[in-house]
C-alpha cells in the first residue's frame, strides 16, 4: 500500500526480525501511519533518512556495530526534526537518560500495549515526550536537586508535572481550575527558565536534572 501525502512515515530499526514483523503488523492497518522502511543496523537506516522523508523512528537500544544511543545522535545530526522513540527492554536509568540526552522524543519498553505504541507516534508528532509509566517511575525518582537549577513556583511545578504526563493545555486548565491562557503563560515561563524552545526539550531538561517526581 502506497502512503498518502499526509501519512506519518515510520522507520523501524531493530535487530530481531520477528519483532520487526510484529511491529509492522501492529502499524500496517492504522490509518495515517505508513511504515517506510525497516533496518537491522543503524548505518543503513541513517543513510535512508539522508535521502527520504521520515517522520518517526522506532529505535532499539541494543544494535550491532552502533548502539541505539549512537544511532539516535547520528539521526538527529542528519535531521533534527525526525522524532525518535526508543523501544527497548533496558530499564537502567543511565540508558534511558543517555538516549533522551541525545534527542530522543520518547522511551517505551517492548512490553508496551498496542494502544500505547500507536499513541506514542501521535504524541511525539505533537512535540510531546512519550514514555511508559514504568519508565517515568525510573526517571522521576526523588533525588537531590542542583543549586544551579531554576527556582520554580508551586504552580509551575504542578504544570511541569502534568506536561510530563502528556496532559494537554485544556486538560491542565480544567484540573487546576485556571484558564488555558494562564497554562500557556506558565509553560512559556518554564521554557524560558530552562532555556528551551518546546515542551519535549523542557521535559528532557527536567529529567536530566531529576526535577520531576514519580
Amino acid at each position: 500500500m502506497l502512503p498518502e501525502r499526509s501519512d506519518i512515515l515510520v522507520v523501524i530499526i531493530e535487530d530481531h526480525s520477528i519483532f520487526i514483523e510484529g511491529l509492522c503488523s501492529v502499524l500496517q492497518n492504522v490509518k495515517g501511519i505508513h511504515v517506510a522502511g525497516t533496518f537491522m543496523k543503524g548505518e543503513p537506516a541513517i543513510q535512508f533518512i539522508r535521502t527520504h522523508r521520515v517522520d518517526v523512528v522506532f529505535l532499539d537500544i541494543s544494535l550491532p556495530e552502533m548502539s541505539g544511543i549512537e544511532v539516535c545522535k547520528a539521526i538527529k545530526a542528519v535531521d533534527k526534526e525526525v522524532k525518535i522513540i526508543a523501544l527497548s527492554n533496558h530499564t537502567e536509568k543511565s540508558v534511558i537518560t543517555g538516549v533522551l540526552q541525545q534527542g530522543a522524543n520518547g522511551y517505551l519498553l517492548k512490553n508496551t500495549s498496542r494502544k500505547d505504541l500507536i499513541n506514542a507516534i501521535f504524541q511525539v508528532m505533537d512535540d510531546q515526550l512519550s514514555m511508559n509509566g514504568e519508565v517515568q517511575g525510573i526517571l522521576f525518582s526523588p533525588s537531590s536537586l542542583s543549586a544551579e537549577l531554576p527556582r520554580l513556583t508551586k504552580r509551575e511545578s504542578e504544570i511541569l508535572q502534568l506536561v510530563s504526563e502528556g496532559a494537554t493545555t485544556t486538560a491542565i486548565a480544567a484540573k487546576l481550575f485556571i484558564s488555558p491562557q494562564t497554562v500557556e503563560t506558565h509553560r512559556k515561563n518554564l521554557m524560558q527558565k530552562f532555556k528551551v524552545n518546546n515542551s519535549a526539550a523542557l521535559i528532557r531538561k527536567a529529567i536530566e536534572n531529576n526535577i520531576l517526581r514519580g
